[in-house]
């Protein structure tokens, strides 16, 4: 149920040089199991539960347990170098950060396939910039709080479901 977002125009060994520098900035090291799940996240260029991380990094590394998985997946979450999508269907996604980051991230979810659709080219980025910018000060004004990230999650059916 992986989508495939955006095109990476960057390889991966600056990515995990810069990542693994995070880390350690943060106290941290580039564990295999971390290496593993990063180079999942940059190499399927989707989003990706957690489950499906897991049979990803079994394949490499079946000794690799989903404790240690989830407990990866929370870390880099904390730390901000992968991002956690919720999507409404009862499971978290999961994606590098950068991709959050680009602009204001739209998730279309189908109530009945589940199905995943990524797509900013429903809101031109005129309507974008004025969502975040309205969120942003009438949040900030009314619960003081300011805001790192900005994710719009559509359910309904797909076209295939309709």
């Amino acid at each position: 149920m992986a989508t495939v977002l955006k095109e990476r125009t960057v390889s991966n060994g600056p990515k995990l040089n810069f990542i693994q520098d995070s880390l350690k900035n943060f106290g941290h090291k580039l564990t295999g199991p971390r290496k593993i799940i990063l180079e999942i996240l940059m190499d399927k260029q989707c989003l990706l539960d957690a489950d499906e991380i897991y049979m990803e990094v079994k394949k490499v590394s079946p000794k690799v347990g989903i404790a240690t998985i989830y407990r990866s997946l929370e870390l880099l979450t904390k730390l901000k170098l992968i991002c956690k999508v919720s999507a409404g269907v009862g499971k978290s996604l999961f994606m590098l950060s950068e991709d959050c980051r680009k602009d204001t991230s739209i998730y279309m979810i189908c109530n009945n396939c589940k199905r995943i659709v990524t797509n900013s080219k429903c809101l031109n980025n005129s309507i974008k910039i004025r969502l975040k910018e309205d969120a942003e000060k009438n949040i900030f004004r009314n619960c003081k709080l300011r805001i790192d990230n900005f994710q719009i999650v559509f359910t309904g059916l797909c076209d295939r479901c309709v």
